[in-house]
């Protein structure tokens, strides 16, 4: 079984061991959990598990774009609870049926198209709904480049930027993802401006493990290199 470690005061993460190592983060808040990026499919049982166990309470999935390896899971999850999808209005058809699936470029991406062969990758989300501005705490900072609808998600109260594949974190340093995962590597890189005067005391990356209390001083040769 999973387990649940608390980060900072309001986001914690589910420690689930995925074939992509994406990392699963839950806020809470006073009207329940929300789940963001509950990872590939495949993760959904245990998920749900969790959820019946009381570990968490969903409220809703939050999903800071559209690849598998993020979102393959949600469509489940939200069977399973009968909560909402959340995701930018620009990454909607990569989930909603209307386009296949949304897989990075180069040799992952063949990867994951061949095992999309045998495997339904990213069922469809049928309760699908666009992100607005603020979501359960979180700001929704638009980050697009990784994927066309990538966004970044800001808790002010804890100063935690849950970064998506915006950022990832490579040998307890701060990085951006290798340009070939990219939809558009130099958007993807302009778009980090977003983040700049944030007052970020945690990184909370997709990939890679959290950088936590120190996170601005650490991130700002990167952003002040772009």
């Amino acid at each position: 079984m999973a387990d649940v470690t608390q980060l900072t005061p309001h986001i914690a993460r589910v420690e689930l061991m995925n074939a992509t190592r994406t990392n699963i983060y839950l806020v809470r808040g006073p009207d329940g959990d929300t789940l963001v990026d509950p990872g590939p499919v495949g993760t959904a049982p245990l998920l749900l598990a969790l959820d019946r166990r009381g570990d968490f309470r969903l409220a809703r999935v939050v999903l800071t774009h559209a690849h598998p390896a993020h979102a393959g899971s949600a469509a489940r999850v939200a069977r399973g609870t009968g909560v909402r999808v959340f995701v930018h209005a620009d990454d909607a058809p990569f989930l909603d049926g209307t386009r296949e699936p949304l897989l990075p470029s180069g040799r992952r991406g063949q990867l994951m198209a061949a095992l999309g062969r045998v495997v339904e990758l990213c069922p469809p989300v049928y309760r699908l709904e666009s992100l607005p501005p603020a979501i359960a705490g979180l700001r929704v900072i638009r980050t697009p480049g990784h994927t066309p609808g990538h966004v970044c998600l800001f808790h002010e109260a804890d100063g935690a930027l849950i970064a998506g594949d915006a950022l990832v974190v490579d040998g307890g340093a701060p990085a951006l993802p290798d340009d070939t995962l990219s939809h558009d590597p130099a958007q993807a890189r302009a778009a980090l401006g977003a983040l700049r005067g944030l007052p970020i005391r945690h990184l909370l990356p997709g990939h890679g493990a959290p950088l936590l209390d120190d996170a601005a001083a650490r991130l700002a040769p990167l952003l002040e290199s772009l």
